[in-house]
């Protein structure tokens, strides 16, 4: 009904400017005839469609969305969410990088980039381009948890506490309960434990000379000495080769050398269980560690293949894994720790 109207009232008001002609017109024609052409449908027909589309359009525009409206109401497709915070990352080396520029650029003590990057830890000055080092997010080591490991007994031996490492975020804990063998952590202001001391020096075994036999017949030979005491502790070479790199306060067991020897095969040193089968890109890569029955473990580090799982028990002698070059290596060896009382011990004071 509203539409006819307006149109009606249009026509009217175009008409209103013809009205000279009108009026001449009815002077001549009559009142009639003007009212005829007054009234005429052709007026009233051509206008309507015109102003049906005028009243669609601004019908259709107070409908759309303004584009200052539709902006507005998408997301700009430049904002994420925040990611969540790392526990820790890896970097590749670069030319010109220095442990203290590297420390710098994360926010975190150079101190914090050799206790958690074995190698870099001996030789500071040493950083293989291209080679990859573990940077935690905050001031604290990386650890990974073993089988029969407890967040209390973590904290204790390195030196930090359990409230730190639960209120850690990235760390996932919401009780000290659960930690699980395999978890990554990281120690917020944990430092490493100071070297364990060197074995102490087996005591020379006094060997009695034989006493001379009274008038003994010349036909008898005197009795043989007594051996000497046996001093090896049960551990056995996992792997015969070279010794490249020696046990110090920054490289907390031995690397033996592996050249020509790819794939060979890794012994465990003494029986026991699997505590630990898992890969590390920043340090041992893939690595095995057992737990042995007066409680002391050995890691083998650097394997090229592992051969056995967590929670089996293994032979001495029996093959836990190939030699190999992954995680931080320069080249095939196997990086062989033995350790007692939970602290690194040098492996050539225990093996034969």
């Amino acid at each position: 009904m509203t539409l006819p109207l307006i149109a009606v009232a249009t026509a009217i008001a175009d008409r209103v400017s013809e009205y000279p002609a009108i009026v001449s017109g009815a002077a001549q024609s009559g009142v009639t005839g003007a009212s005829a052409a007054y009234l005429r449908p052709s007026v009233v027909l051509s206008t309507t469609p015109s102003v049906l589309v005028r009243h669609q359009a601004e019908v259709r525009a107070t409908d759309a969305p303004s584009a200052t409206a539709a902006a507005a109401s998408e997301p700009d497709p430049t904002t994420t969410p925040g990611a969540a915070k790392a526990a820790f990352t890896t970097y590749t080396i670069q030319p010109g990088d220095t442990v203290s520029s590297i420390a710098e650029s994360f926010g975190i003590d150079s101190n914090y980039i050799m206790w958690n990057n074995p190698l870099v830890r001996e030789d500071p000055d040493y950083l293989l381009i291209g080679a990859n080092v573990l940077i935690p997010s905050v001031n604290g080591l990386v650890y990974t948890v073993t089988l029969g490991d407890t967040l209390s007994d973590i904290a204790a031996y390195y030196q930090t506490d359990i409230q730190s490492i639960t209120a850690f975020s990235p760390n996932g804990l919401s009780s000290p309960d659960d930690v699980i063998e395999g978890m990554v952590l990281v120690l917020p202001g944990a430092v490493p434990p100071p070297p364990a001391p060197p074995p102490a020096e087996p005591e020379p075994v006094v060997v009695p000379d034989p006493e001379p036999a009274y008038e003994p017949p010349t036909s008898y030979d005197p009795p043989p000495a007594p051996a000497l005491a046996n001093t090896s502790t049960g551990f056995i070479w996992p792997f015969h080769g070279a010794i490249s790199t020696y046990f110090s306060s920054a490289h907390r067991g031995i690397d033996i050398d592996g050249f020509g020897n790819y794939g060979a095969t890794i012994a465990a040193a003494a029986d026991g269980g699997v505590v630990l089968a898992a890969y590390q890109d920043y340090g041992y890569g893939y690595h095995v560690i057992v737990e042995h029955a007066d409680g002391s473990r050995t890691l083998y580090g650097h394997l090229s293949d592992i051969w056995v799982t967590q929670g089996q028990y293994v032979s001495q002698g029996q093959g836990v894994g190939a030699l190999g070059t992954t995680g931080y290596s320069t080249g095939p060896h196997l990086h062989f720790e033995i350790r007692i009382g939970g602290g690194a011990v040098d492996p050539l004071g225990y093996l034969p």
